[in-house]
């Protein structure tokens, strides 16, 4: 699918700097040869496919901008540093549709934006990170969104490509700016920070994780035990299932008898309260769930996420591991998110091994989740991440025995003769 960048006449000169921008993403992997360049018919920027179309504003300031045009815009990005954090606010309430780049509070500069009716906002320390160059951040900007980087990264990676050379694609923790999470002037407030407080959960080994299935029956978990899984997840998408309560405890209670890592998917209370070894929650589940009563309980705790964004927003949170996904297509749930990818998954990988999860050790254990099968294994594996979450491989096997064999062997580096043995058994079962 052809994805075209309008460059409005007045701006030609950023047609250079958007095509460096290509070339930079280019060479980690991502599809630009669907992205072409081109002239908007109009004063304003465009990103152009067969489904969608955005328009988008470039000001230095948004009171230059007429009413009437902002309201048509679906982005307008103001490059104002003069805006007070009580400014920005008031345009927010008026038009949700601009981002303010570069707006000073203290030490540090905001990037502000608002997402369904909320501010979010991104944050630089002004002493580590360089001053921005309004065009090369945009150009960056337009980039990101014609490769189909929701909003919110857009906005992360190009900040954090503005404080490295121009030729790299930043991949360390210093990098980037850090998500706000609490800002009673901006009124941005996750649900999950509790005042301020600190949050800290019980470290994992990479190692540890293994091979992870997802199965929705207590059945499921025991079989797989006695199979010597020692890593695995209860996830359950009915909240009115009968026997929910029985299938969440008789699950932990295996998981001490097999001295197993079994996680409890979303029910944090019936976890809580039957003493689980670990929880995993979804981005949508943190809101609602009480992480200052897990974390004191001392429950290992796994958080998913679906981009830069959100990444960098739960590692202030201090989780002992981190999903990764959807990375293919895939029918368990439906997703909110669109299917990261190989590309992004080895770039999210790359980051998180420079960000630190503990006193002594750099990089969180990573676990990969959604549509990972045999046929794809091998190049998830290859990204980095610690750990292969399954679903469909194991529960529709016709043999889960040798299914868990296949992956152990890639997992623990002697998959190549193995490999080629168990999948050939696996093509004459089928």
């Amino acid at each position: 699918m052809t994805v075209k960048i309008l460059i409005p006449s007045q701006y030609i000169e950023l047609t250079g700097e958007v095509q460096h921008c290509l070339l930079v993403a280019k060479r980690q992997g991502l599809a630009t040869v669907a992205v072409e360049l081109g002239v908007s018919p109009t004063q304003y920027f465009s990103i152009v496919d067969s489904q969608h179309s955005l328009a988008i504003g470039f000001a230095s300031d948004v009171v230059s901008v007429k009413s009437e045009q902002l309201s048509s815009l679906d982005h307008i990005v103001s490059y104002d540093e003069s805006l007070s954090l009580t400014d920005v606010r008031d345009a927010l309430a008026q038009y949700p549709n601009t981002i303010h780049v570069g707006v000073a509070d203290e030490a540090a500069v905001l990037d502000i934006w608002s997402h369904l009716n909320a501010n979010r906002a991104i944050k630089s320390i002004t002493t580590d990170h360089q001053a921005i160059d309004s065009r090369h951040h945009f150009a960056w900007f337009l980039t990101l969104l014609a490769l189909d980087f929701p909003l919110e990264d857009a906005l992360v990676l190009a900040r954090a490509a503005s404080n490295v050379s121009r030729g790299t694609w930043p991949s360390h923790y210093q990098e980037f700016p850090i998500p706000v999470l609490e800002d009673k002037r901006l009124g941005i407030s996750v649900g999950w920070t509790h005042q301020g407080t600190s949050l800290s959960f019980p470290d994992l080994t990479k190692k540890s994780l293994g091979l992870y299935p997802v199965v929705d029956d207590v059945d499921w978990i025991e079989r797989l035990l006695k199979l010597g899984i020692n890593t695995v997840q209860l996830r359950i998408k009915n909240p009115q299932q009968a026997d929910l309560e029985h299938q969440v405890a008789r699950s932990i209670v295996l998981g001490r008898q097999y001295q197993a890592q079994v996680f409890i998917n979303d029910y944090w209370q019936l976890a809580l309260k039957h003493g689980a070894f670990g929880v995993h929650l979804g981005q949508e589940d943190i809101e609602e769930s009480n992480l200052s009563q897990l974390s004191k309980a001392g429950i290992k705790i796994g958080l998913s996420t679906h981009g830069y964004y959100e990444l960098l927003r739960i590692v202030q949170i201090n989780p002992s591991y981190i999903a990764l996904g959807h990375i293919f297509p895939t029918t368990t749930k439906q997703m909110p998110s669109k299917p990261q990818g190989l590309v992004r998954l080895a770039l999210y990988q790359q980051l998180i091994d420079t960000i630190p999860y503990s006193e002594e050790l750099i990089g969180y254990p990573t676990v990969a989740i959604g549509g990972i099968d045999q046929s794809t294994a091998e190049q998830v594996w290859d990204c980095g991440v610690s750990s292969l979450a399954v679903v469909r491989a194991i529960t529709l096997a016709e043999d889960p025995k040798a299914v868990i064999e296949f992956f152990e062997a890639l997992m623990n580096g002697n998959s190549s003769t193995f490999t080629e043995e168990v999948t050939q058994e696996l093509s004459y079962a089928e």
